[in-house]
């Protein structure tokens, strides 16, 4: 049964109805959770330090002293048309205090400015930076909602450029297939509190921008899973992304590949990212991946 904090929470999304509203006036009502930069409050846990990629910014927060000499690449999520928000940095500081891990956080092109061709061209070239000094068994690639599906795109995409991949690869609530077609949804859809088909579809064509929706790099359930990083998802059975979550799954499975499948009852998207009993029990299974040798 999902703890009273989560179960508040989501009468509080149905309240305000946030799903039923247009993608820019949903993002609005909760501009005030909107940090492109990380707020103060995060440099008294960890340094951090900033760049340029192509004129966008390259955030990198490092543990102020042990250093495990993970790294993490981090894509944020945001339905590809919103920026970081004080959840994201919240939870990357605790990932970098838990697991005195570097993360590397870009802060990529977003629709309806830019579209998947310009995200890819910032942040291509910033993960095969990495990949020549970290080492591959060092190095996770982790992205929530939208950044989960940019994080298996861009893994999927090294392969076929034949760069090395991460040890890990870290889906939180994916968007795996930005159709949103798998009939399986009309059956979640009715419960997520938070997420609404339609709203998310018109996110989705903003950020392909004229290209076809089944390209792995707009959708990487369409893409390879053999040859790539270790893979764990996480996902609520409340949200509409839990369709392509389980496909994903089931497809691993039929092609031998091993997968971790965390599917956590009666949680909501991104749930790992906010502060519930069931997060911290994620955020610490998160942890345990991301210093397995």
């Amino acid at each position: 049964m999902a703890s009273p904090q989560s179960r508040l929470f989501n009468i509080f999304l149905r309240l305000i109805n946030k799903k039923a509203l247009p993608v820019k006036l949903a993002a609005s009502r909760f501009n005030f959770y909107n940090r492109p930069e990380p707020p103060l409050k995060i440099s008294k846990i960890c340094d951090i330090h900033q760049s340029k990629i192509d004129g966008f910014n390259v955030f990198t927060l490092k543990p102020k002293h042990k250093n495990s000499g993970k790294h993490i690449l981090y894509l944020h999520g945001g339905a590809y048309t919103q920026n970081f928000q004080l959840f994201h940095w919240e939870f990357l500081s605790e990932l970098v205090a838990q697991t005195h891990c570097t993360i590397t956080a870009p802060d990529y092109p977003l629709a309806p400015a830019y579209t998947y061709k310009e995200s890819f061209a910032m942040v291509t070239p910033l993960y095969k930076q990495l990949t020549e000094t970290v080492s591959p068994a060092d190095l996770v690639l982790m992205g929530d909602s939208a950044g989960g599906g940019f994080a298996l795109a861009l893994a999927q995409q090294m392969k076929l450029e034949q760069v090395s991949q991460p040890d890990q690869i870290i889906l939180l609530s994916p968007w795996l297939d930005i159709t949103l077609s798998n009939p399986a949804i009309e059956e979640t859809e009715p419960i997520d509190p938070f997420l609404g088909k339609k709203k998310l579809q018109q996110a989705g064509l903003l950020y392909a921008g004229g290209t076809a929706l089944d390209n792995p790099l707009l959708s990487p359930i369409n893409g390879t899973l053999e040859g790539l990083g270790k893979i764990s998802v996480f996902v609520g059975s409340k949200e509409i992304l839990v369709a392509d979550a389980r496909k994903l799954k089931s497809m691993a499975q039929a092609k031998g590949v091993a997968l971790n499948y965390y599917e956590y009852e009666d949680m909501i998207h991104a749930w790992m990212l906010l502060n519930f009993p069931e997060s911290k029990k994620a955020r610490q299974q998160i942890t345990a991946i991301i210093l397995r040798a």
